[in-house]
């Protein structure tokens, strides 16, 4: 078998000719095609780890704001249970001086009823006495004793306190040129009764008075003068009067 050269030349100029068709038509576009190809995965792979760092970000993100979240929740709790144990306790002190002030209150009302109770008790035992006692005076009441007081009333009206004197003479400056005491007593006086009274009490007015007289049972014994607005005690009855006045009562 014969080596031809022209055949081998043609063959070689064949191929060339389609290896640069291949090349020119084929093989370039190919390329290109891999080369965009290969350029998406870049991308796709650049976006992906981009997607990879910003869901690492959330996570950490999220998983401080969970921490930050649990420290807050916790504060929360402690704040809430100290405000809880400081209610608590206020609420405890409250009752506490609600409780003692009731108690205060409760204990004032039972002495407050047994001051009354007792002052009533008091109250109704001085009234006995007092009722009891004006009894009695009245049995012993006798004319001889009325005239025993007006005597001492008049040897006492000289030694009057230096105020009672004074008003006695106000009062009969006050009734004018005619001054009239009224004297009224519990029995009936005599005419030397009458006229030392009216004497000694013109002595003590400083002025000359005249004097009404009559007679008042309910005095017991004893008189009372009236001149002016002085009025001058001497009997039991305005005694009596005077203690019951001064009783203890609620």
């Amino acid at each position: 078998m014969s080596f031809d050269w022209t055949t081998f030349v043609l063959e070689c100029i064949n191929f060339l000719v389609l290896v640069w068709i291949l090349k020119r038509f084929f093989y370039r576009p190919v390329l290109q095609v891999l080369d965009a190809r290969q350029q998406r995965i870049r991308d796709e792979t650049a976006r992906a780890a981009q997607l990879q760092a910003e869901a690492d970000e959330l996570k950490r993100q999220y998983e401080s704001r969970l921490s930050d979240w649990n420290r807050e929740r916790a504060q929360a709790l402690e704040t809430l249970e100290q405000e809880l144990q400081k209610q608590r306790s206020e609420g405890l002190e409250t009752l506490r001086k609600t409780l003692a002030e009731e108690a205060a209150k409760a204990r004032a009302r039972d002495a407050a009823l047994v001051a009354a109770r007792e002052a009533d008790l008091v109250r109704q035992a001085s009234g006995e006495a007092y009722r009891h006692a004006a009894l009695m005076l009245q049995r012993l009441a006798t004319p001889d004793l009325t005239l025993g007081i007006a005597k001492v009333f008049r040897e006492d009206l000289p030694v009057l306190p230096d105020k009672d004197r004074d008003a006695l003479r106000k009062a009969g400056l006050a009734l004018g040129a005619h001054p009239v005491a009224e004297i009224a007593s519990a029995h009936p006086l005599d005419e030397d009764t009458r006229a030392g009274l009216v004497t000694a009490l013109s002595a003590l007015a400083d002025c000359s008075l005249q004097a009404q007289f009559q007679v008042v049972p309910e005095l017991i014994a004893g008189l009372r003068v009236v001149l002016g607005e002085s009025v001058l005690h001497a009997n039991l009855c305005d005694e009596l009067d005077f203690f019951k006045r001064a009783l203890p009562h609620a």
